[in-house]
């Protein structure tokens, strides 16, 4: 019973990797196995130079040294409830990057358990290399590998098979819709120090009207991020949602020397599959 739960987590989880490797993930999202804040903070980037993937996807346009470094990852998730009751969550994590922009997660997914239940350990991996153009996903629960391709490769004397398209709506047909428009506020943090590196910081507030989403009083929704320039990446985030709660992502046990090349492997014995975003014939 316990297999079939996990092979069926495995699963989803390879599957949902799936669309990274079509659309890569931001640093503040590859690496996070949780989903972030629905707000993208544009003008705590635009105040700290960049999020940490674009920092780092410049540095691979133009040329730039990519600083390598291995780093543990820690996001806590704490929900207050209306009775004063917090519920803490905790996932850890290690992440990398090679010099030649190779990346890498290592994530352990939190399962609840309860009683004399024993919940084995197992671990979703992660590599996307920018010279291939690659996303790899493997767990520690099966033998199994996926190569997902984010450039279609015909081979010689090949043919793309194309995949029909489902019809959309007209727009006109489309009903209308208006989002909400919270009030945003952007403010520079300064400079300081974390493990070692200097990092600069940026807040983002949101303010939502009273009754602009159904609220009685305005929903005030804050986005703090703590970015390292030199290595083009965010040390520190504080994602704060009263509907929510606070997710805290960061960064520690830094090391910036070129990380282990095995890391960027599959293990031996895996079972290595193919999945381009277009089928071949």
């Amino acid at each position: 019973m316990w297999n079939n739960r996990v092979n069926r987590i495995n699963h989803f989880a390879l599957g949902l990797a799936g669309l990274t490797g079509i659309i890569p993930l931001s640093l503040g999202a590859w690496a996070q196995e949780i989903p972030v804040s629905a707000h993208t903070s544009s003008a705590a980037a635009a105040l700290t130079g960049g999020t940490g993937a674009r920092a780092c996807s410049e540095a691979d346009a133009s040329g730039r040294t990519i600083e390598p470094y291995t780093a543990t990852r820690k996001i806590t998730m704490v929900q207050t409830l209306a009775n004063g009751v917090t519920i803490t969550h905790v996932s850890t994590g290690v992440e990398a990057r090679d010099s030649s922009g190779r990346r890498y997660q290592k994530n352990q997914p939190e399962i609840a358990g309860g009683g004399d239940t024993q919940i084995p350990e197992f671990f979703f991996f992660n590599v996307y290399d920018p010279v291939s153009q690659t996303t790899t996903n493997w767990s520690s629960n099966s033998k199994e590998a996926t190569v997902f391709h984010m450039m279609l490769h015909i081979p010689q004397g090949g043919k793309v098979q194309h995949t029909s398209s489902v019809a959309q709506p007209p727009l006109s047909n489309m009903p209308a819709f208006k989002p909400v428009q919270p009030k945003m506020q952007a403010e520079n943090l300064g400079t300081k120090t974390i493990d070692g590196l200097e990092v600069t910081g940026a807040r983002t507030t949101w303010t939502y009207p009273a009754g602009s989403i159904g609220n009685d009083q305005p929903l005030v929704v804050t986005d703090e991020s703590w970015q390292s320039i030199e290595l083009g990446i965010e040390v520190l985030r504080i994602d704060d949602d009263p509907r929510s709660g606070v997710r805290t992502t960061e960064l520690t046990d830094i090391d910036r020397s070129e990380p282990d090349p095995a890391l960027f492997q599959v293990p031996e014995g895996y079972t290595i599959k193919d999945q381009n975003p277009v089928e071949q014939n």
